[in-house]
């Protein structure tokens, strides 16, 4: 594995290759979540009306929503960083299918036994 936070943000278990830590992809769909919420919030202030820029003041409700829109592209950024940084080629990848099991006597997978039924 390539870089990573280790004890700062994963407990012990999850420091070796077999976890398949997702924590870039979790951040970054975490910063795509904050942004279409800041987009909806947007969309409020603009019906409402209390969304027009001032630029003497400092508290308005544009400059509070722009705050939570640079929040959510640093997240997707670190994320996608992160992500590249830790997990090197296997970042944003898919788990590999499972392959059914053969039978000992040949290729063919050997059938689930009957399930028992009560009466």
């Amino acid at each position: 594995m390539g870089l990573d936070c280790g004890s700062l943000c994963c407990p012990a278990d999850c420091l070796d290759e077999k976890c398949n830590c997702k924590c870039g992809e979790s951040v970054c769909f975490i910063g795509v979540f904050v942004f279409a919420a800041a987009c909806i919030f947007w969309l409020i202030g603009y019906a409402t009306g209390i969304n027009d820029y001032r630029a003497e003041k400092t508290d308005s409700f544009h400059q509070f929503n722009l705050w939570w829109f640079n929040l959510s592209y640093l997240l997707m950024v670190a994320g996608v960083i992160y992500a590249i940084l830790v997990r090197r080629t296997a970042a944003f990848s898919r788990e590999p299918e499972a392959s059914e099991e053969t039978a000992a006597n040949g290729d063919v997978p050997e059938p689930a036994p009957t399930p028992y039924v009560m009466l």
